[in-house]
Parts: C-alpha cells; sequence; structure tokens
C-alpha cells in the first residue's frame, strides 16, 4: 500500500525528501543579498580601524565554501608591519616599471587592515579527461567563487574588498612573491585589499541585456527581464 504525508497542502509518497523554503523565496532575504551584491559605493582607501579576530575569521572561512577542486591557497596579511612590508614591495616593482605616480598612490594602502592572496600551482595536472592547462583556468574560476564569498561576508559587516590588477604583472609581483615567501612553483591569481571603507567611490552596473543573450549568442534577452 502506497502510504502518503502531508506537507503543506501536499501529498508526498512515504520516504520522500521533504521539500524546504529556500531562504531566497522570502522578499526580506533577497533585498539583503542584492544590497550585497549591488553595492553602491566601492572602497578606494581604507580607515585605519582594524578588523575583530572573530569577524575576521568568518570572513576567511567564507572560502572555504569553494574549494572543490581545492587546488588554491590563501595567504591572508593582518599584521601592521607585515602589510607595510607588503605594500613597499609593491612599490618596489612599480618603480622597476617606471610607474612612479602609482608608488605615491598606493601608499594609502597601508592603512588596510587585511591582505589577501589567492595562489596556485603554475601546473596542474591532467584531472579525468581535462588536460592540466584546463584545469588551471578551472582552479582560477574556483577562486574567483571564493574572492565572492569572502566579499560577501566582509560586506554583511560594512568591509569593503578592492582587488588589484596591476599584480599581476611579473615584475611588480616578484618583490610580494618573496616577502610573503610564496613557493617558486605557485603563482598568486588574486590579489586584494580589505578594510573599513574610508574614500569611496560610485560603483555603476551594466544592465542585463550588455551581458547577457538569450538561448544563443547575440540574442537579446526579453524585455521583461533587463
Amino acid at each position: 500500500m502506497r502510504v502518503t504525508v502531508a506537507h503543506e497542502g501536499k501529498n508526498l509518497p512515504k520516504g520522500s525528501p521533504t521539500p524546504r523554503r529556500s531562504r531566497l523565496q522570502g522578499t526580506s532575504d533577497y533585498q539583503s543579498v542584492r544590497r550585497l551584491l549591488f553595492y553602491e559605493k566601492g572602497a578606494m582607501s581604507f580607515q585605519a580601524r582594524e578588523i575583530e579576530p572573530e569577524v575576521l575569521e568568518k570572513i576567511l572561512k567564507a572560502s572555504t565554501s569553494c574549494a572543490w577542486l581545492g587546488k588554491w591557497r590563501l595567504v591572508s596579511v593582518s599584521k601592521k608591519e607585515n602589510i607595510v612590508r607588503v605594500v613597499e614591495s609593491w612599490q618596489s616593482g612599480l618603480r622597476k616599471i617606471g610607474q612612479n605616480r602609482d608608488v605615491e598612490f598606493v601608499e594609502r594602502w597601508k592603512k588596510a587592515p587585511l591582505l589577501i592572496a589567492f595562489c596556485q600551482p603554475r601546473k596542474l595536472d591532467q584531472f579525468h579527461f581535462v588536460a592540466g592547462d584546463l584545469v588551471r583556468i578551472f582552479s582560477v574560476q574556483e577562486i574567483g567563487t571564493a574572492v565572492r564569498s569572502i566579499e560577501l561576508t566582509a560586506l554583511a559587516y560594512g568591509i569593503g574588498l578592492h582587488g588589484i590588477m596591476g599584480i599581476l604583472v611579473p615584475e611588480v609581483v616578484e618583490p610580494i612573491n618573496e616577502v610573503l615567501e610564496i613557493p617558486r612553483d605557485h603563482e598568486i591569481v588574486y590579489f586584494g585589499l580589505m578594510g573599513y571603507p574610508d574614500e569611496e567611490v560610485a560603483q555603476r552596473f551594466p544592465s542585463l541585456n550588455q551581458v547577457c543573450y538569450a538561448e544563443k549568442w547575440g540574442n537579446p534577452v526579453a524585455s521583461n527581464l533587463t
């Protein structure tokens, strides 16, 4: 005999998984998430204010939710003297490539209470039928999701994140690698500064139809989705 149990007005076969209401189905929950995703201003400098240890732990732990492949490692720098050393090594790299104007600009980052550097091996082995070069791409994607998890958690505490693309330039990153003692067979894939915002700039986000196609390339999304 088929036995059913009542759940939210529906009859389900006994032993079926009980459907759970998504936390994001509630309007208030969605608005909270949206506020973090589409934050109005981004940090361009930080207050000289430390991040509380329990908050710092929550921020860093958020990265572990994105470690399916798990080839990356995160180096976090929160001691003031070490932050200064990293920034000074960064400035040294900028001088090597003649970016003296930027040397002055990044002086502000010595106030940041937290630096993060996501690293991964320069070469990765083949995974099942996926070649090592493609595994490396996937690992970079995984780092991107870890960065976003860190950022969203930090924003919940009023802490901003500012990523630095210039760190990817070999002459700039090499002095930083030395200070952080990154192994030679690893590379920094993402470098960011975090803290309570001081100077901020308005964020601009594209409309959906600027970045999204429907069903196939070049096909605009429906007007009611833009």
